[in-house]
């Protein structure tokens, strides 16, 4: 698989290409229907099956903000798309001058132009180009003109509601991490490293991974979660993950705090992918440290009986 940052290290494409392009958010199931229509299509008749979509965000160049709030980052991004059979990943370059280049340019110069497009297959509700001109109905009457094939893709449903980043985003603010693992077919983690914190969580019996994590990683509700760590050395183990600003012990910002039950050792500098399998309970303040520590040690028993091995 060839990733793609920029425009001018394009790759060449000489035996065409069958395209999905999308924000890609979440690279949830619906958009995993696209990627394998795209793969199928493209395997069948000897084509490039590649993936556009946009980095950063469009909305981040619209709405001029300098973080954004991503299911995916750019880093995850590129690894869940590793397994994917593609054989070339576009990360086009969002600007405030490439926001503004017109459906047709995109679709004449870069699709067609770069791309050497001969099968386009895109989702019912993908827009693209300046004003988001560029939708299912444009690119139906453009195909016989311009000599491609379009394959729109019918809105998919996950327990009889859409599939989308929204409802994702919905059911994170709701801390409903189950149902985001139904719609993304894969459960929602956070990665980062470990870091060195205030040791609140030693001194209180528990130890915990303080992990520093991308700053536009779109987070669940504050609360306690129950999941599995995966360490750098390839181990999944079980564990328990505080997400909050710690109101018991003071003023913090947000962090999240990862306490591993089974695990001894020094984790200072490495990496950790932990992963949301369920909710304990929402953020609390509590009358004391006692108060606090009979708390943890509950989360954590009633963890290990959610845990499924």
């Amino acid at each position: 698989m060839i990733f793609v940052d920029s425009l001018d290290n394009f790759p060449a494409i000489t035996t065409g290409a069958v395209v999905t392009m999308g924000d890609f958010d979440g690279l949830h199931t619906g958009h995993r229907v696209l990627i394998r229509a795209t793969v199928a299509h493209a395997r069948e008749n000897k084509l490039q099956a590649v993936l556009v979509t946009y980095e950063p965000s469009p909305k981040k160049i619209l709405k001029k903000i300098a973080t954004d709030s991503r299911l995916t980052t750019y880093r995850e991004k590129k690894t869940l798309l590793q397994e994917s059979g593609l054989d070339i990943v576009v990360f086009y370059p969002m600007t405030a001058a490439t926001i503004r280049v017109s459906a047709r340019t995109f679709l004449r110069d870069f699709l067609l132009g770069r791309l050497k497009m001969r099968q386009l297959i895109m989702g019912h509700d993908h827009h693209f180009g300046h004003n988001r001109r560029g939708n299912a109905r444009y690119l139906e009457a453009a195909a016989p003109r311009y000599g491609f094939g379009i394959c729109v893709i019918e809105e998919q449903m996950t327990l009889e509601k859409r599939t989308s980043s929204s409802r994702i985003r919905a059911a994170l603010a709701e801390g409903d991490v189950a149902l985001v693992a139904d719609i993304l077919g894969r459960p929602y983690s956070v990665t980062g490293q470990v870091v060195r914190g205030e040791e609140n969580g030693r001194k209180l019996g528990f130890p915990t991974a303080n992990l520093h994590f991308d700053a536009e990683k779109l987070l669940p509700a504050n609360g306690v979660y129950f999941g599995f760590a995966l360490l750098a050395d390839g181990r999944r183990m079980p564990a328990v993950a505080n997400l909050g600003k710690k109101p018991t012990l003071g003023e913090f910002a947000l962090g999240l705090e990862v306490h591993i039950p089974d695990f001894s050792g020094d984790l200072y500098g490495s990496e950790i992918h932990f992963e949301f399998s369920g909710r304990i309970r929402g953020e609390q303040k509590f009358t004391g440290l006692d108060a606090l520590k009979a708390q943890i040690g509950e989360d954590i028993r009633l963890a290990k009986t959610k845990i499924v091995l």
